[in-house]
């Protein structure tokens, strides 16, 4: 499955590589990643399994969704 994620709480690249972190520690395969420092805000792009959302529920990146 593709799915793009977009999390808020992104104030610099330090936070957007922790939360490719948690995707990656979830089983998800990164494709593509931005992050938008003036909005604060990061997208990732993401292949996945279905036990993907379980397993990234998990994650403290989890909460910082949008």
């Amino acid at each position: 499955m593709k799915t793009q994620l977009s999390f808020y709480e992104c104030e610099h690249y330090g936070d957007l590589d922790n939360y490719i972190d948690d995707v990656e520690q979830s089983g998800g395969t990164v494709t593509s990643s931005n992050i938008n420092l003036e909005a604060e805000t990061g997208t990732i792009d993401v292949t996945h399994d279905e036990g993907f959302w379980d397993r990234f529920k998990e994650t403290n990146s989890f909460e910082f969704l949008n």
